[in-house]
């Protein structure tokens, strides 16, 4: 499965889907098209890691120190893809995936965008949920508001500024050790 799965700055988010088939993962890439791989999100997210030799559990571990938090921190698979948890379903079952994952460097607009609900939740009085737009033109529905997306996309944000300054900072080192 891994060698199936795009490069990494192919990737611009992952959404889990419930399909007649089962759960599903469905790969949304940069240039606006989808690929739906057959496997869960938590087997998908454990296939790119393995890529690079790296564990899911670990990344995230990592990425705590940034976020300070215990639950749904970023992954960060390489400077390609950091990739921001953001809640798009509600479980049918008990143990059912219900975060996306967004590849920040795949952001088509800095920020989401607000959703007005509709229906029976406009009359509950529910709050707005946000849209996010990738590049490509896809864009991603999510179950949290505005704020709440915002906040996991900027600490996945950093996460990534991180990696491009450590890439960086390697790629002067090398050139300087030449020179």
């Amino acid at each position: 499965m891994e060698n199936m799965l795009p490069k990494d700055s192919e990737i611009a988010a992952l959404l889990p889907e419930y399909t007649p088939e089962g759960d599903v993962t469905r790969v949304v890439l940069t240039n606006g098209t989808a690929l739906v791989f057959r496997r869960t999100m938590r087997a998908t997210l454990s296939a790119l890691a393995r890529r690079r030799c790296k564990d899911v559990a670990l990344l995230r571990r990592w990425a705590a120190r940034y976020t300070r938090r215990t639950l749904n921190n970023p992954i960060a698979a390489s400077a390609d893809l950091v990739l921001a948890p953001v809640k798009t379903r509600r479980p049918r079952v008990g143990g059912d995936n219900t975060m996306a994952h967004i590849n920040v460097a795949a952001l088509a607009s800095p920020e989401p965008e607000p959703e007005k609900p509709r229906g029976r939740k406009a009359l509950r009085g529910r709050q707005e949920t946000a849209v996010i737009a990738l590049s490509g033109g896809a864009k991603v529905r999510t179950l949290w508001s505005e704020r709440t997306a915002l906040a996991h996309i900027g600490d996945a944000r950093r996460i990534r500024a991180e990696l491009v300054r450590d890439e960086e900072e390697a790629v002067l080192r090398r050139l300087m050790q030449r020179g």
